[in-house]
């Protein structure tokens, strides 16, 4: 079997329906979808159900008594595996019709089997979608510094990894650390990967609809799950042959995790970017591959200039994304 998609889902019973039909208008046939149900108390199993009966594919639901967070979620559909590679969707998204077609296509080009290959995607179910393009890549080496670089999104939904180097190098999610897991999960795959592909074809789109605040976004727990996350990621790349010109990477990775925290009007937000991983606040202006204006936001964040990052965030955010790009 060349796929195996593994889809967590928790409570998803009305977003559901159009992630799935997605699935089941795959071209491309050789595959298996996974289901991680992490204790739903809604009608999700029934959807799961009626869909896995109908379906003309390999489809397998995995339950979780109670809900254990994504991570857990993934590790049991990580275990319980088939495919060659593993694809990700997410409940609330969706795969476009030749997402699998198209990679299937890539690993036969490739001649011998790439261990990762990664597409681009869209911000959007509506037609006018927005085309969001990743940075490029044709090494591990260049994909790493991308992403830890802030240039490059790490979402499992942008990647087909090979199932067999996760699990010769022991990779997978850490139990209870929901947020920054993907982050992790793709540094180290890319830390040990050798041959990469990368697709310029949006074969997937998300769903941009969010209500999540920054303060529940960034709690004490949430930070404590992405530093925990980081911590396990820059352990690992240490101890790889990229190590050396990584170096300066890490603090550019930390401060791309903690940027989300200057895009408010809520000093309180900025006090903990402040606190937050300070060592890396000396390197607010070094990361060349950024744009200037989001160097100068961290400079001034670093040099604790509150009303320039206030300016900042009307000036850029409210005014001209929220009023003249509306």
């Amino acid at each position: 079997m060349r796929f195996s998609i593994i889809m967590p889902v928790y409570n998803a019973e009305k977003v559901l329906p159009v992630s799935l039909e997605s699935i089941r208008a795959q071209r491309f046939r050789d595959f298996e979808l996974i289901f991680v149900e992490d204790g739903s108390t809604d009608g999700t199993v029934s959807v799961l159900e009626a869909f896995a009966a109908e379906a003309d594919f390999p489809c397998h639901i995995v339950s979780q008594p109670r809900n254990g967070g994504v991570a857990a979620a993934r590790n049991r559909g990580l275990a319980a595996a088939c495919g060659e590679y593993l694809a990700f969707v997410d409940a609330d998204d969706r795969i476009e019709p030749e997402a699998l077609e198209e990679a299937d296509a890539a690993i036969r080009a490739a001649g011998s089997p790439p261990d990762i290959i990664g597409w681009d995607w869209t911000l959007g179910f509506e037609k006018n979608g927005r085309m969001m393009r990743q940075a490029d890549y044709d090494t591990p080496l260049q994909a790493l510094k991308n992403l830890m670089g802030g240039t490059m999104r790490w979402n499992l939904w942008l990647f087909a990894v090979r199932r067999e180097l996760l699990a010769e190098n022991g990779i997978q999610f850490l139990d209870g650390a929901n947020m920054g897991e993907d982050m992790m999960l793709m540094l180290k795959a890319f830390s040990k990967a050798g041959k990469v592909v990368q697709l310029h074809k949006p074969l997937y789109r998300y769903n941009a609809v969010s209500e999540t605040s920054l303060s529940r976004q960034f709690s004490p727990e949430r930070r404590r799950e992405i530093s925990e996350n980081l911590e396990e990621a820059l352990k690992s790349l240490s101890a790889s042959h990229y190590s050396a010109e990584l170096e300066p990477y890490g603090n550019y990775l930390k401060l791309f995790l903690k940027l989300p925290l200057l895009i408010s009007a809520d000093r309180t937000d900025y006090e903990t970017w402040y606190g937050w991983f300070p060592e890396a606040n000396a390197s607010a202006m070094a990361n060349q591959a950024l744009p200037m204006r989001t160097r100068l936001l961290q400079g001034m964040a670093a040099r604790r200039c509150w009303a320039g990052v206030k300016t900042y965030y009307l000036l850029v955010y409210r005014f001209v994304y929220g009023i003249v790009y509306r």
